[in-house]
């Protein structure tokens, strides 16, 4: 080994007296042939000057000053600065060069991994690129003083270095656990959660069995219609999997209860992880409960279609519908072979897909492609017509694959999707645009939610996945503690699945998890529900243009207001392409739609509705008020019906000590008013509604959003 390390010695210190030789001649032939030729810097400090102040000197001189004389000025202060910059650098330079080289590249590499492993957090964090920069350096400093000290003292016995070693290594002990720790608990809005007394959750009926299918000379497709992917990326995913996408597997698990025939079935898809995971194990505890309670979930292996490191593919999720679609057709055939053990296990006319992630929009494209006859984008044809009642969109992304360049739209179908305020993965809740798209027609029979669950995160929903949302080193960044337990948001999922797959299937008609989570014994958090049905007749959904007097229903009148404007909607961050207004009160102000035709009232009056407020937890002063064509009125207070929930603090990084800055994050929710309480408290024909009157009271701060209003059974 010394031998080796000799042999590299002796040729490193060849090659240096080499460049060394080299640049001795190079220097004797300029000094011979130029002279001395350092007063040229002064013209190239001239040329940088002048090159700079070009472009900023007609700021100055557009406000009437000579351009030529603002041009020389700005050229003079900046020739004084870049010969400052160049002595400081200089001198910086002369001062590295008394330090041995080794200790230099060390320090310089040490600072330069740090940095570019904080520079991934600083979204996170809210520090900026200089913050991160000079808390590399400290971090840098430490650790290289650390080490000599350490050296020093208990190597070298030099004493003198114990004060350093002392202060280094209490300074490393507190980094170490400022990584290791979980993070600080900021769920202080949990504390005004409402949480209700309802019991939603059936007890265990039976024993959850397990079998995987696929796993011993699975069919393979071809996803390479749908995927592309060459070069160094191809060679090893393909060493990786041993199989290109020509061969993808049909294979997957399945919890089904013991002892039972012909049951309902949630098909689910995970999302992109880590292909080195065996994602689709990570649905298992999901899988047992279901089980228990009488249904089959069957969870799909996609891992061919995930990524590690830079060797991910993008734009795949209609190869994740596919893949899905593939795996039914399969799972189906085996129900209907009596060799099969899945032999008469499930109830072919009742099918729930459900995906994760990247998972969760491609059960939308699935719900596409079961119904359309060919592929959009090539023209293949299908012939799936499964029998899919609903779909169930968790933490979902959405527009990395759209048909034709056109959004994924669903039409008479039950739908689901639920998010987290603390996704460090999908900052966003992209599936409420999802929800925005879902569409039903007065004659069907179906429903759709969107939920934004406060203090659940993306991964804590698949068990393999774990609470940071991201790898190593950054992961030890995250602020865990701000988050739900892993087991409440398990429970959370399975309860809402639950009850989604009762309601679809017609074994219940109770919607009260999705209409007013309030009123539900759940795990306690803040529950941003906003739900609808076919029998809802949205009057005013602000989609039509942008006169703030006009609706698709009739006129609007606003009085007493500091603000009315109608905008584009970001939930946590990410705009769903749809438009509500925005009502900033003065002193008792009103916000009047005038229907042009006489409204049949229904069951319920209903309206979307999310605060602007900041862990303000108050009752917003709103009233709303419904008023016949013979004059009749009846008002009631909002908050009676429902509390509002104001944005919470997002507090996703322990950095953010630092920085102070964070993010706040809410969503609409469904306020349903039955009419008989406006009747019941005031005469009131509820078959010729003419004008619904928003009315605020003295709170100058309410400030609110507004949309899909309308009536509703």
């Amino acid at each position: 080994m010394k031998g080796e390390y000799s042999h590299f010695s002796s040729f490193f210190m060849r090659i240096n007296n080499l460049i060394a030789k080299i640049h001795s001649k190079f220097k004797f032939f300029i000094l011979k042939h130029f002279g001395n030729n350092k007063k040229a810097n002064i013209i190239i400090k001239i040329f940088i000057s002048m090159i700079i102040a070009s472009d900023y000197y007609y700021y100055i001189a557009d406000r009437g000053y000579p351009a030529l004389a603002v041009f020389l000025v700005c050229s003079l202060i900046l020739y004084i600065l870049v010969s400052l910059f160049t002595y400081l650098c200089k001198n910086i330079y002369l001062l590295l060069k008394r330090f041995r080289a080794n200790n230099v590249v060390l320090f310089i590499l040490l600072v330069y991994v740090i940095n570019s492993a904080l520079i991934k957090c600083k979204n996170d964090s809210k520090l900026l690129k200089s913050d991160i920069l000079i808390m590399s350096l400290i971090v840098g400093i430490i650790i290289f003083l650390f080490s000599k000290s350490l050296v020093s003292f208990v190597v070298n016995k030099k004493k003198i270095s114990f004060p350093i070693f002392i202060i280094t290594a209490i300074s490393v002990i507190f980094i170490l656990a400022f990584l290791v720790f979980p993070g600080y608990s900021e769920k202080s809005a949990i504390e005004y959660a409402e949480i209700g007394t309802e019991e939603i959750e059936d007890p265990a009926q039976f024993s959850s069995k397990l079998i995987e299918y696929g796993n011993k000379n699975p069919k393979e497709i071809s996803l390479l219609n749908y995927v592309s992917y060459s070069g160094k990326k191809k060679k090893i995913r393909d060493t990786y999997f041993d199989k290109s996408l020509l061969e993808v597997p049909i294979k997957g698990r399945i919890w089904y209860p013991q002892n039972k025939e012909k049951s309902p079935v949630l098909f689910i898809a995970h999302g992109n992880h880590r292909f080195t995971e065996e994602n689709y194990k990570g649905y298992d505890y999901l899988g047992r409960y279901l089980a228990r309670r009488g249904y089959v979930t069957v969870s799909v292996d996609m891992n061919m279609l995930n990524g590690f490191m830079k060797y991910g593919l993008s734009g795949e999720n209609d190869a994740r519908a596919i893949l899905l679609l593939e795996n039914i057709k399969e799972v189906l055939a085996l129900n209907n072979n009596k060799n099969s053990k899945l032999y008469n296990l499930i109830d072919e006319e009742n099918i729930v897909i459900a995906g994760h992630s990247r998972g969760g929009e491609a059960v939308a494209i699935a719900e596409n492609y079961n119904k359309i006859r060919y592929n959009p984008d090539n023209g293949k044809e299908y012939n799936y017509n499964f029998n899919i009642k609903g779909v169930i969109s968790i933490s979902p992304t959405v527009d990395q694959y759209n048909p034709s360049g056109k959004d994924i739209k669903l039409k008479d179908v039950n739908f689901l999707t639920i998010h987290g305020t603390h996704d460090k993965d999908v900052t966003g809740f992209q599936g409420m645009k999802l929800y925005n798209n879902t569409y039903f027609t007065e004659e069907s029979n179906n429903f759709k939610s969107a939920v934004y669950v406060a203090y659940a995160n993306h991964g804590q929903f698949n068990s393999r996945w774990g609470s940071a949302d991201t790898d190593p080193p950054q992961s030890l960044i995250v602020n865990k503690k701000s988050l739900l337990e892993v087991e409440e948001q398990e429970e959370i999922l399975c309860k809402y699945v639950y009850e989604f797959l009762q309601n679809t299937f017609g074994f219940t008609n109770d919607k009260t998890l999705f209409k007013n989570p309030q009123r539900v014994n759940m795990p306690k958090t803040l529950y941003y529900a906003r739900y609808s049905d076919s029998s809802f007749k949205n009057l005013v959904d602000f989609e039509e243009d942008y006169d703030l007097t006009t609706s698709k229903s009739g006129k609007i009148r606003f009085d007493n207001m500091s603000k009315v404007s109608e905008q584009e909607i970001s939930i946590g961050g990410y705009n769903t392409n749809n438009t509500a207004v925005y009502l900033s009160n003065n002193k008792n102000g009103i916000y009047q739609i005038s229907l042009d035709e006489l409204e049949d009232a229904r069951e319920y009056l209903q309206f979307d509705v999310k605060t602007k407020r900041q862990e303000k937890f108050e009752d917003i002063d709103l009233s709303v008020e419904l008023v016949d064509d013979y004059g009749n009125s009846s008002k009631l207070d909002i908050s009676d019906y429902l509390n509002i929930y104001p944005d919470i603090k997002v507090e996703l990084s322990k950095l953010q000590l630092l920085s102070n800055s964070y993010n706040y994050k809410g969503s609409f929710q469904t306020v349903r008013i039955p009419i008989d309480d406006f009747i019941l408290r005031d005469k009131l024909v509820r078959t010729n509604i003419k004008y619904i009157n928003f009315v605020f009271g003295d709170d100058y701060s309410s400030s609110i959003l507004l949309d899909d209003i309308g009536f509703s059974n």
